[in-house]
């Protein structure tokens, strides 16, 4: 008889948990604002020394946009999933190597992993660039459509899969 007058507030309180927890997972993966938003100018440096301007394909086509780190395996993984299938389908790609690296360290390691070449590539060294998108951490992955609209996000891993379906959505 003790037992379940201690249970029965256990189970109540666990019973609450579980309806708030199934209505945030609802609201947050299963509701999606269907508005997308500008996506931000993000401007920095190539490994030799130009600057690059994302807004520069604003305008003339979609584009994919990747902030990885290095020694991420789902950095690493986003890069595979993302740059050949956007290649295959003409969408440019933006990666930006979020790394306290130097520009050069980097280059060597991303040479060493093996990575796909996106078509363009940035080393963002003091943060800023994944400040401006709420990177933290990478992989973040971002779909851009021609007219410079944020069509989605993935914080976190992609798969090659869910990555050609936005990818087809923006080419």
């Amino acid at each position: 008889m003790n037992g379940s007058k201690v249970m029965r507030p256990f189970l109540v309180v666990l019973a609450v948990a579980l309806v708030f927890f199934l209505t945030f997972y609802i609201l947050t993966f299963f509701i999606r604002d269907k508005e997308p938003a500008p996506a931000p100018d993000l401007i920095g440096p190539r490994a030799d020394g130009s600057v690059y301007s994302l807004s520069e394909n604003f305008g003339k086509q979609g584009v994919a946009l990747i902030f990885f780190e290095l020694e991420h395996r789902h950095s690493q993984e986003a890069m595979e999933n993302i740059v050949p299938k956007a290649k295959e389908l003409g969408v440019p790609t933006v990666a930006v190597c979020v790394s306290e690296l130097s520009i050069e360290e980097s280059q060597a390691r991303i040479k060493e992993l093996k990575l796909p070449a996106p078509d363009v590539l940035l080393f963002d060294v003091d943060g800023k660039m994944a400040e401006a998108y709420n990177v933290d951490p990478a992989p973040c992955s971002y779909f851009i459509d021609k007219k410079g609209m944020l069509r989605d996000a993935y914080p976190g891993p992609i798969s090659a899969g869910s990555a050609e379906k936005e990818l087809r959505e923006i080419a």
